[in-house]
């Protein structure tokens, strides 16, 4: 029961600070297009559509529209691959918070870095210690008679939909907040 309370915790986290770095990705973009794409790609679009594919296979399995293999399947292909991508993040998520509190001093910046800093070790600790349970996991999956690739491919077009738009909304309000004004 604690375990699930402190994921769900993390994942609503995880949504929280997808937004914020989509955001802040957008803010950066009118200077340096190449990082301000690579840190809307790593700290808000994988991020987000996770949390989404997560809640979207919570929902569709709570309700028994996916067979349980299906999504065993869903939430080990997220750790193997989200999780990777995490990590990236996570590195460089935290240098550039630690700058930003370093520049600003402000105490937001310094919650955000610490989170980040946090954050990070604890997903390379979980991602190491949990990757070949997880790889069995998708293979028990795939080789189960109730799995579904077609539900597999739809709930992760649903998730990517749903994170794109949530942080590319967020990545245009950070562009238009910016303080650097530019025109196409």
């Amino acid at each position: 029961m604690l375990g699930e309370i402190i994921y769900f915790l993390f994942i609503v986290l995880d949504l929280v600070f997808s937004i914020w770095n989509s955001y802040n990705a957008g803010q950066i973009f009118p200077t340096r297009r190449g990082i301000g794409e690579l840190f809307y790609i790593f700290g808000g679009l994988l991020p987000m559509s996770y949390v989404a594919s997560a809640l979207v296979s919570f929902f569709l399995g709570y309700l028994g529209y996916i067979s349980l293999s299906t999504f065993y399947f869903i939430l080990s292909f997220n750790f193997l691959f989200f999780g990777l991508t995490f990590i990236i993040w996570g590195i460089i998520a935290t240098l550039t918070s630690i700058m930003a509190f370093r520049g600003s001093h402000n105490w937001i910046a310094g919650l955000v870095a610490g989170y980040d800093a946090f954050v990070t070790i604890f997903d390379a600790w979980d991602y190491i210690s949990g990757f070949m349970s997880s790889w069995k996991d998708i293979r028990r999956s795939i080789d189960s008679s109730d799995f579904s690739v077609l539900d597999v491919i739809v709930i992760l077009l649903i998730a990517f939909g749903i994170g794109f738009v949530i942080s590319y909304t967020a990545f245009k309000q950070g562009q238009k907040s910016s303080r650097i004004s530019y025109y196409w």
